[in-house]
């Protein structure tokens, strides 16, 4: 039976039995599978903050195709990120942040880019703080790169780059950008939009000092909070706690 290794952080967590738990990983280099934890909720010498949400590790597992989970070997690990998870706010951006990677990660696909989103932005917050303007980030990044929210800015009528119109309009429910010059608009939606263009070519610190506003960041959350609950049809359970946390709610 092969031993395979994988690094990736912790974006589910389950208990099995009465000493068992299973994880899934958003993996640096494997597709999203689950691994099973066996008889870490009563081991004296494993670490069960290894499987811990949102905890970055290393394993060595079994490779077995017949089953739904692997067997982990070995765990080691990496980064608990104990700085975040310090205060309450964080702990509850940690689980808003891997419950949306879960949501949005399929399994059995391999995103090494959700892996490398999610690291950075954990690895910012822990650095730095708990950021507002992490959230449209993330999520815009995530969802262009899965291929759900449109990376070109262009009239859906027309054809012409919105981002060059005196005003704009995004419409969740049908996904496309509308200009101001052939529909009459409920809002205009063109600073996020350009905010939205900057985040999916330019790095997370280098949007914040072109961006400064805050109100910017909540209006394009709010948008993609939108988008999501109309792409998957429910919200995430730890969205209230977490928004009324933040003063968004």
């Amino acid at each position: 039976m092969a031993i395979r290794k994988e690094k990736g952080i912790v974006i589910q967590s389950r208990d099995i039995g009465d000493s068992d738990r299973v994880i899934s990983l958003a993996g640096e280099t494997q597709s999203r599978m689950n691994f099973l934890s066996k008889g870490i909720r009563k081991s004296k010498r494993r670490a069960i903050i290894t499987t811990e949400i949102g905890s970055l590790v290393e394993l060595d597992y079994y490779d077995q195709p017949e089953k739904d989970w692997k067997s982990i070997k070995e765990v080691h690990l990496v980064n608990r990120y104990d700085d975040l998870k310090s205060d309450y706010l964080g702990t509850l951006f940690v689980l808003y942040l891997t419950e949306l990677t879960s949501m949005i990660y399929p399994e059995g696909e391999s995103h090494p880019f959700l892996f490398q989103l999610l690291l950075g932005s954990l690895d910012t917050c822990n650095e730095k703080g708990f950021q507002i303007q992490i959230l449209p980030f993330f999520k815009l990044r995530a969802l262009s790169h899965m291929g759900h929210f449109p990376s070109e800015f262009y009239c859906h009528t027309c054809g012409e780059e919105v981002l060059s119109k005196p005003a704009a309009y995004f419409s969740v429910a049908d996904r496309e950008f509308l200009c101001s010059d052939c529909h009459p608009i409920p809002k205009d939606h063109l600073p996020v939009l350009k905010l939205f263009h900057t985040m999916l070519s330019k790095k997370f610190s280098n949007v914040v000092g072109m961006f400064p506003r805050e109100s910017e960041y909540r209006d394009g959350d709010l948008i993609l909070n939108q988008f999501l609950r109309s792409l998957f049809g429910k919200e995430l359970k730890s969205y209230f706690e977490f928004y009324k946390t933040i003063g968004y709610l």
